[in-house]
């Protein structure tokens, strides 16, 4: 019987090394999700607009057109923009269709610094009407027709 004599020395290091190891990735796991806390998240764009008639004056009862100008801010893609005119009795029109140009009066295909946008409405708007620039979660301009 004393030929078989047990060898255990090597068994503390291997569980030293294994807890270790298990120490390493919980903390590798808490730094992760700490870390990824603090990213902020996504944001909608904000955006400096003006909106005028389809003659470049204030819009008006009875204007079938409007203009945006984009005066600063983030850009936006066309399909993410859509007009809106709300009426006093709370019925929402969007508009037929809306066309954007750069600074220059080339098509383009994002509302960007200079530019402008073109909606043609599908009925003329009324005094009292409220003319909306939104993005498919955010309001981006809201103005009442005087």
């Amino acid at each position: 019987m004393k030929d078989r004599i047990q060898q255990d020395e090597a068994v503390s290091s291997v569980v030293g090394e294994m807890i270790m190891v298990a120490l390493v990735i919980i903390l590798v796991a808490l730094f992760a999700t700490s870390a990824f806390s603090l990213i902020p998240g996504g944001r909608e764009p904000s955006i400096d607009v003006v909106m005028k008639n389809g003659s470049g004056g204030p819009p008006s009862a009875g204007d079938t057109t409007v203009i945006f100008w984009h005066k600063g801010g983030d850009w936006v893609e066309e399909m993410n923009l859509e007009v809106i005119v709300v009426g006093k009795d709370g019925k929402r029109e969007p508009s037929d269709t809306v066309c954007l140009y750069d600074h220059a009066g080339n098509g383009v295909a994002a509302f960007d610094l200079g530019g402008r946008l073109k909606a043609d409405l599908r009925s003329p708007i009324k005094t009292g009407d409220t003319v909306r620039l939104v993005t498919q979660k955010n309001v981006v301009y809201s103005g009442e027709v005087p």
